[in-house]
């Protein structure tokens, strides 16, 4: 493909984006987050792509965060309350931060794509689908969460976990971000929901990545232990990657299992791209720590995600995904 050909593509990627995940309207000003790990090429893309549309690109460059979830400098938590949408392009997730449900809370949409390379706007890539059609597809995995009560996932690795989700509604990512206050994370699409606290155990064998820790994909498994609810080991070569950022966050919540989820982006692929991963339809991933945005009532620092491949998701006895092929 030529170089102008690639350009077209990625493009036509970035206005899916602009036009049917968050549609933006003429004269609206939209914040670029970005930091000095931001791929260029994905800024200066959305930059044009925003000019065509007599929208208002506000580029703000932020210190690289050191933690998931950091809070950015206030002028630019300012600068986002007043926005109409923002983008986070951060190198690092930070979406979870107070910044960003105020921002929501003032009627700003917002869509987190932390760690985005030119690449996952290809062509025939996770941003280049029908959000809209798989909107209802995720909807009703969510759904069959929002209904159950007890679930069990598996893998052809080594995972095997079961908990209670009784009376945890189903969240669902499907990227379309068009209405006040909206928050979506495109590419990802998915459905989840957090455990009820204390009653998750078993293993998780993580074979594919660890988000935002390190570049993926995982060379080799970390294998996690959960009892009621708690992660109490991590072994493998790579676990360093989640122990650390654990003692880095500094707080004992962050051994809560915070969530359990699917991706359900068909384009989507386990790759370096972390958010392109975790959408990928056939793979599934835990979380620790914080699971407020997920159900649950845990509030720690931060959320760490892991990433599984080809799973196998059981609930109330009845499998919606299995080994990676979607059921529902």
């Amino acid at each position: 493909m030529t170089g102008a050909r690639r350009s077209a593509s990625r493009l036509s990627a970035v206005g899916n984006v602009l036009d049917r995940c968050l549609a933006v309207r003429h004269g609206e000003e939209v914040v670029l987050l970005t930091d000095d790990g931001t791929d260029p090429l994905v800024v200066d893309g959305l930059i044009e792509a925003l000019i065509e549309r007599r929208a208002v690109p506000v580029v703000a460059r932020i210190p690289r965060p050191v933690l998931p979830g950091e809070e950015p400098p206030r002028s630019v938590a300012a600068l986002m309350c007043d926005a109409a949408a923002v983008i986070e392009l951060t190198s690092l997730f930070i979406g979870s931060n107070q910044a960003r449900r105020r921002a929501n809370a003032a009627g700003v949409r917002y869509l987190a794509m932390p760690g985005v390379r030119a690449s996952t706007f290809r062509a025939e890539g996770p941003l280049a689908v029908d959000f809209d059609a798989i909107r209802v597809t995720a909807e009703r995995v969510g759904a069959a969460w929002t209904a159950a009560t007890t679930f069990r996932l598996t893998t052809p690795a080594g995972t095997d976990l079961v908990g209670s989700v009784s009376g945890r509604p189903g969240r669902v990512l499907h990227g379309v971000c068009r209405g006040a206050g909206d928050y979506m994370a495109p590419p990802d699409i998915e459905a989840g929901t957090a455990p009820v606290e204390g009653t998750g155990s078993g293993t998780v064998v993580v074979d594919a990545d660890l988000l935002f820790m390190g570049v993926g994909p995982l060379p080799e498994p970390v294998v996690l232990e959960f009892r009621d609810g708690l992660l109490v080991a991590a072994e493998g070569a790579e676990a360093g990657r989640l122990t650390d950022m654990i003692e880095r966050c500094a707080d004992d919540r962050m051994h809560n299992l915070a969530e359990v989820s699917l991706g359900l982006n068909p384009a989507g692929r386990v790759c370096d791209v972390a958010m392109e991963t975790e959408s990928s339809l056939g793979s599934a991933h835990i979380a620790l720590g914080n699971s407020i945005a997920y159900g649950g009532i845990v509030d720690a620092r931060a959320h760490l995600d892991a990433v599984m491949r080809d799973a196998t998701l059981v609930l109330d006895g009845r499998p919606v995904l299995e080994c990676g092929r979607l059921l529902v």
